[in-house]
């Protein structure tokens, strides 16, 4: 194992066990409207669907070049629908719930729809090798490392997880998720790892740990994320699915 996964490894899970995962418990308020695209009749009242807002107009994937295992190129966005999911290296709840995310893709991924996870803003550099340890260390092996190669490695996460706080200017954020269309277009947005119920903390001094976390799950490992991730796979959004004369995705 190179220098760099121990110190990001022993990083990420000291992050977890500290103010990291506390992050993860999403008390901060989530702004903005409910997105317009998952306001469908079957998934009116997921609770998953409305943790994704309505997205700034005219809100699209940059154009930016990313590494995969097979060098770096352009990102291209397949047809139909896909989960960009922004991640980075010390973001805890984003490790946290790539496996939750992975599981997800086993089940519903298809030819109308993905998950891609992207690494974006890694705070040192990172090879697609030391990125592909990490998604197999939090059980999200069947993704193939993807990383952001914009400007500084962090085009993506500068133009896309920038959104308002309650008591600041707006600035980025992770973990964010972005259901996007295949020309680029941000149809809905989602920020923080959605636990399914408040964590609390059985460490030292009331501190959450890794193993409280993992108790009580994030909202993708459940009815309601599953039950989302179904109507994706099937091209079922508002003005998008097949039944309709203007679909959004191609």
């Amino acid at each position: 194992m190179s220098t760099w996964t121990r110190r990001g490894a022993m990083a990420g899970a000291a992050a977890l066990m500290g103010a990291g995962a506390a992050g993860a418990q999403t008390r901060v308020p989530v702004l903005g409207e409910p997105a317009k695209a998952l306001d469908t009749p079957a998934l009116r009242g997921n609770r998953m669907a409305r943790a994704f807002r309505e997205p700034p107009a005219g809100l699209a994937v940059p154009a930016v070049r990313v590494e995969r295992r097979e060098g770096v190129a352009p990102l291209k966005l397949q047809p139909g629908l896909t989960l960009v999911s922004l991640w980075a290296p010390w973001c805890a709840p984003c490790l946290h719930e790539l496996g939750d995310l992975a599981k997800l893709q086993e089940k519903f991924g298809g030819p109308r729809f993905r998950i891609l996870p992207i690494l974006t803003a890694p705070r040192e550099p990172i090879t697609a090798a030391e990125a592909g340890y990490l998604l197999k260390k939090h059980n999200a092996g069947v993704f193939a490392p993807v990383i952001d190669r914009g400007a500084d490695s962090k085009g993506l996460f500068q133009a896309l997880s920038v959104r308002e706080t309650p008591n600041g200017p707006a600035r980025p954020g992770l973990p964010c998720n972005l259901l996007v269309a295949a020309d680029g277009t941000v149809l809905a947005r989602q920020f923080g790892a959605p636990m399914a119920g408040m964590v609390n903390g059985t460490g030292e001094g009331g501190k959450v740990t890794a193993a409280d976390v993992a108790k009580v799950g994030t909202l993708w490992a459940t009815f309601d994320g599953e039950a989302l991730m179904s109507a994706l796979s099937k091209g079922e959004i508002a003005g998008g699915s097949g039944a309709r004369s203007r679909p959004l995705v191609s």
